[in-house]
């Protein structure tokens, strides 16, 4: 029996769209520092929820209120 060959257009599957975001050069994302995290998880449950905000509220006001210990520091 002859071995099977590797299909070449399957690849192995990408990471998360949101997982090396903090990583990247995204500067908006690297200023957010400490909540860089909690902007993050807002971002997934967004994508999550198909863009409704209101079941993201408790992302929302974590995010706000880190930003808020950010901004007193």
């Amino acid at each position: 029996m002859e071995k099977a060959t590797e299909n070449p257009n399957s690849k192995t599957q990408p990471p998360p769209s949101h997982q090396m975001d903090a990583d990247d050069d995204d500067e908006n994302v690297k200023q957010l520092k400490e909540c860089s995290s909690l902007y993050l998880a807002l971002q997934d449950c967004l994508v999550d929820s198909n863009r409704d905000w209101k079941s993201c509220q408790k992302h929302v006001q974590a995010l706000k209120a880190c930003h808020e210990r950010r901004t007193k520091k």
